[in-house]
C-alpha cells in the first residue's frame, strides 16, 4: 500500500525529537499545564494522534489510563520500544470504529486537525472525537495557526509575491491550502466555524508555544533558569486574547453543546 504524505513526513522528520527541544519544551509544558487544569485521577483519557507518545507516556506516568490512536506506524513503533505496556492502536482520527462511543473522559486530539485541508475532513475528526468523549468531557484540539507560516514562511524565506500570484495566499494573506498538501494554516475565526458547526462550545483557549517558534536560537541560547521562567511566563500569558494568534498552534478547549 503506498504510503500517504503524512506518513512519508513522519518517517522522514522523527516526531520523537520535536518536543524534546527546546522550543518543544515550551509547548508541552503549557500544554501539560492546562490538562492538569481538569483532569482528576479517575479519568479515562484518549490520545487520538498521539505521534511517538510523548503526552500519553507522561500521563501514564501519572497514573492515568490512556488509549492512544496513531496513524504513522513508525511513530508506534518508536513509540512501543520506548513505552511496551502502552496501549495503542493505529488508527485514523476521522474514522475510529474500534472506539466505542462515550469512552473518554477526556480526548486529546493535538496533531491530526494540522492535516486535515477542508472544513468536511476536519468536521470528521471533531465529530468523531465528540462521539467517542463522553457527554461532558472535553477535547482538546489543536491547530496550526495562519500568521505563523505568513510571517515564517511567505515573507521570511520572501515566499509571499509568488504565492499571492499563485492563489495560496490570499488577498486577505490567508493560506488557501488545496487538498494533498500537508499542512493547513487557520485563524480564530475559522476555529469558531468549525466549532459552531460540530456543536462545540469552548472553554478555553491557549497558545502553547507563543513566541518559542520564533526564538528558536535564542531559545538554545538561555540558561536553564531564563529558559524555565520562559516556560513559566508562556503559562501565564497563554490565554491572553491579544496573543492567541501569534504563535504557531493553539489548543481549543471544548465540550459538546449537542
Amino acid at each position: 500500500m503506498a504510503l500517504s504524505n503524512i506518513e512519508k513526513h513522519y518517517n522522514k522528520h522523527p516526531e520523537d525529537k520535536r518536543l524534546l527541544r527546546r522550543h518543544g519544551i515550551v509547548e508541552f509544558e503549557t500544554t501539560m499545564h492546562h490538562l492538569h487544569r481538569f483532569l482528576r485521577p479517575e479519568y479515562t483519557i484518549l490520545d487520538i494522534g498521539a505521534g511517538t507518545g510523548r503526552y500519553t507516556s507522561a500521563l501514564m506516568a501519572e497514573g492515568y489510563k490512556v488509549k492512544a490512536v496513531e496513524l504513522v506506524q513508525r511513530n508506534i513503533d518508536v513509540f512501543l520500544k520506548r513505552e511496551p505496556t502502552a496501549d495503542v492502536v493505529k488508527g485514523d482520527a476521522r474514522n475510529m470504529p474500534f472506539l466505542p462511543d462515550s469512552s473518554a473522559d477526556v480526548t486529546l486530539l493535538l496533531g491530526p486537525l494540522y492535516h486535515l485541508i477542508s472544513d468536511e475532513e476536519k468536521l470528521k475528526a471533531l465529530n468523531e472525537a465528540k462521539r467517542v468523549t463522553k457527554p461532558d468531557g472535553l477535547i482538546f484540539v489543536a491547530y496550526l495557526m495562519n500568521e505563523y507560516s505568513i510571517l515564517s514562511y511567505c515573507f521570511d524565506e520572501e515566499r509571499i509575491g509568488d504565492l499571492m500570484a499563485r492563489g495560496v495566499v490570499d488577498s486577505e494573506f490567508h493560506i488557501q491550502s488545496e487538498e494533498g498538501e500537508l499542512y493547513d494554516y487557520v485563524r480564530i475565526e475559522d476555529v469558531n466555524r468549525l466549532n459552531e458547526q460540530a456543536g462545540l462550545e469552548r472553554v478555553t483557549i491557549f497558545s502553547p508555544d507563543g513566541a518559542a517558534d520564533y526564538m528558536r536560537t535564542r531559545l538554545n541560547q538561555m540558561s536553564e533558569t531564563t529558559f524555565s521562567l520562559f516556560i513559566e511566563y508562556q503559562k501565564r500569558i497563554s490565554e491572553r486574547p491579544d496573543l492567541i494568534g501569534a504563535g504557531s498552534h493553539i489548543v481549543d478547549v471544548v465540550k459538546c453543546t449537542k
